[in-house]
């Protein structure tokens, strides 16, 4: 028998990270709008496409199941996403028994942690289609991504949940320590400028 499920919301959490790594909250989302729901996964994007689920994955994905007993291994999946020249690659893994319990133990961020193989996870089919009914959820404030202030992200952090479109990860709300230096930059331009004096005058 084969099982399915469509994917019908996506949510982002506040959330920063790396190429390697990602940080998230230990609260999963919350709100009435995912009652009723079944988590499937998480996903993330990488500048490239790798041949096997990364160990760092593999951590995460087992430190969520082991934390959340909503999370069934057997349904719930990681999804990554590359961005290969000229195209995006899509691809799903699900833990395996000894994936779970090896991830669920490590502590080794690094690279290549002692006891990682390849027989962690399974690749796992994905159908595409140009349909989508469903929705994005952001919390409240709109903030997601805090790869460009990390010391206000903490795992312990609650958030609440709007239904909205995400903003993009350069948005002005991400990253208002570089708006108020552009800010001050012009302000002291401008005062360079009228202190200026006008030999010509």
């Amino acid at each position: 028998m084969t099982l399915r499920w469509q994917v019908r919301g996506l949510v982002l959490v506040p959330q920063w990270g790396t190429h390697q790594t990602i940080h998230l909250p230990a609260k999963l989302p919350e709100h009435e709008y995912l009652r009723g729901m079944e988590p499937l996964g998480w996903m993330h994007t990488q500048p490239n496409e790798l041949p096997q689920l990364s160990p760092s994955d593999v951590t995460t994905h087992a430190r969520i199941m082991s934390e959340n007993k909503s999370w069934d291994g057997e349904r719930t999946v990681v999804l990554t996403c590359s961005f290969t020249p000229g195209s995006v690659s899509l691809a799903a893994y699900k833990l395996t028994p000894a994936g779970y319990e090896w991830g669920r133990q490590n502590r080794d961020t690094g690279a290549n942690p002692q006891g990682y193989l390849p027989t962690h996870y399974e690749k796992v089919q994905m159908l595409l289609t140009d349909h989508f009914l469903g929705f994005f959820m952001v919390p409240e404030n709109d903030v997601w991504n805090y790869n460009f202030m990390g010391v206000r992200h903490s795992s312990t952090m609650e958030y609440e949940l709007k239904l909205a479109n995400p903003k993009e990860f350069y948005h002005q709300l991400h990253r208002p320590s570089h708006f108020l230096n552009f800010a001050s930059l012009e302000e002291g331009a401008a005062e360079a400028t009228a202190e200026r004096e006008d030999h010509y005058a």
